[in-house]
């Protein structure tokens, strides 16, 4: 399974989402991402992602990194123990207005708070990955 995730940088802070309760890996936070749909590139999930629950278009997109990762339980379309591949785009938005339809919350945060928050084990990884490139 392929999934893509936005990272988006602005005035030395990452935007950051918190996943719906009651949901896959419900109150963790992650930044904006889309499982790919059938026949679709990276991008266009990307951007559909990004404007189905952000209300937003990304612009200038370019991938950082990628990592992989086991899904731990059957959510979101997989399928436990399968393997996804989580890949990273460096992001910017068209407008700076969020209007959420999809998650629970969003931050503009300091890179070094977001230690202190509960993310998503594979953006932690990706995070991990790419430091120093944003």
């Amino acid at each position: 399974m392929l999934a893509v995730c936005g990272i988006v940088c602005r005035k030395g802070k990452i935007l950051v989402c918190k996943r719906p309760l009651g949901g896959a890996y419900s109150g963790l936070w992650e930044f904006p991402t889309e499982v790919l749909d059938e026949n679709e590139t990276f991008e266009e999930a990307l951007e559909r992602g990004f404007f189905e629950r952000l209300t937003v278009r990304p612009k200038n997109m370019h991938v950082v990194g990628a990592v992989d990762f086991m899904a731990e339980n059957s959510v979101c379309g997989l399928v436990s123990g399968e393997t996804v591949r989580l890949l990273g785009y460096d992001v910017e938005l068209e407008k700076n207005y969020i209007q959420l339809n999809g998650y629970d919350g969003f931050r503009w945060v300091k890179p070094w708070n977001l230690k202190k928050m509960s993310f998503f084990e594979p953006h932690v990884m990706l995070l991990t990955e790419i430091a120093g490139t944003l």
